[in-house]
């Protein structure tokens, strides 16, 4: 099978996991030295065309790599490959795609629809407004009030034969909007949800859907990021599905039809309700850490791409830890860079120390059985820091 995205931490777990069950394991990536590409379970590594560049020529590709070794399965694992191969007129015979279905991917990454649906289920979300221009957006801010949220109603759209990307901004005063407003290249393409922000925090619900329903759910909590104040997991632990959370993302799969991978979003408010926020239709950046704690995601979807019978629901290991080593000392060199006093810059530290005797806590990238990938990410981080 060939796995896609191999520049991404998700695609190394899901390179080594399907390695393990078996598979020949085939990785592409538009970029170099993929970190994937350098796990010895990686037996052939595939440069591909950017699709943010240009598609047709990404596509071309895979499908003639594709064809040429006669490939079971293709395994995307971003927005960008997912989008450009649903959009494909033909995989070779006998080659399929494990990703969602075109229409209930549609469905739930349109944002505009996917907060319909959750209307018309009753599903939680933050008061919104739906414009299509800058004279609507200004409209929506008027009716809502600051702090807001700006969202495009899509991620990732086709363009120009290439797949852009877009951005959320949090929005604090009418002159920051007027700023904003100047910059929205991505206005034309689509609309745009101006939504009321729901100070708390961020939860979410992973799940994998196949033909009978859900294979399996997965949830974690994230204990450090990078920046600091809120970004990327860098250590983050399984935690038991939150009932509630699960109840509203089912709902919203099942009204979808969906099937394979999906990162149901929420922002948990001040009094503890939960408010829907998005759903990625992909694998997410921690996925080693649900492989760790017993939720073996990439191998479940193959077994359902090869017409395998389901198994019973994994039961995940709470308080299982993972580690991504180098983005840990991001958010120890940033933290030391901060305006912040002695006292918390030695707190930060020590719960840096700490982390190496955790009993609890794995190296995402790091494994003695699979050491190549993060020499590649040590040498790649290195030269960051020279240049």
């Amino acid at each position: 099978m060939l796995v896609l995205d191999a520049e991404q931490r998700s695609a190394l777990a899901a390179t080594r996991s399907l390695g393990q069950a078996g598979a020949v394991v085939h990785v592409a990536s538009c970029h170099a030295e993929p970190l994937a590409g350098a796990s010895h379970w990686a037996a052939v590594s595939l440069r591909t065309p950017d699709p943010a560049v240009d598609v047709a020529a990404y596509v071309q590709c895979i499908t003639d790599h594709a064809a040429r070794h006669k490939l079971d399965f293709i395994l995307p694992m971003t927005d960008a490959s997912t989008m450009a191969l649903l959009a494909a007129a033909a995989l070779p015979a006998g080659c399929q795609l494990l990703c969602p279905p075109q229409a209930a991917y549609e469905q739930v990454t349109d944002k505009a629809r996917l907060l319909q649906l959750a209307q018309q289920l009753g599903v939680p979300a933050p008061r919104t407004v739906i414009a299509t221009d800058v004279h609507g957006i200004s409209a929506a801010a008027d009716q809502l009030g600051y702090p807001l949220v700006l969202k495009p109603a899509r991620s990732r759209y086709s363009h120009d034969g290439r797949i852009a990307s877009t951005g959320v901004r949090v929005v604090q005063d009418q002159n920051q909007l007027q700023a904003l407003l100047l910059h929205l290249d991505w206005l034309p393409h689509m609309s745009c949800l101006v939504q009321e922000f729901i100070p708390g925090h961020g939860a979410g619900v992973f799940a994998l859907y196949g033909r009978s329903g859900p294979l399996a759910w997965f949830a974690h909590r994230r204990l450090r990021e990078k920046p600091p104040a809120g970004g990327v997991s860098v250590l983050s632990e399984s935690a038991n599905v939150d009932p509630l959370l699960q109840h509203y993302a089912q709902l919203l799969l099942n009204a979808a039809q969906w099937r394979g991978p999906a990162m149901v979003e929420y922002r948990i408010g001040m009094d503890g309700k939960p408010y829907l926020m998005e759903i990625n239709g992909r694998y997410w950046g921690s996925l080693q850490l649900a492989v760790d704690a017993g939720v073996d995601f990439p191998t479940l979807w193959l077994r359902e791409g090869q017409g395998q019978e389901a198994l019973p629901l994994p039961v995940v290991k709470a308080g299982t830890r993972l580690r991504w080593l180098l983005g840990d000392v991001d958010n120890l060199i940033i933290q030391w860079r901060s305006p912040a006093g002695i006292a918390r810059k030695l707190a930060a530290l020590a719960a840096f120390a700490l982390t190496f005797v955790d009993p609890r806590s794995r190296q995402e990238i790091f494994r003695w059985s699979d050491r190549r990938p993060a020499g590649l990410e040590l040498r790649a981080w290195l030269a960051s820091l020279r240049r």
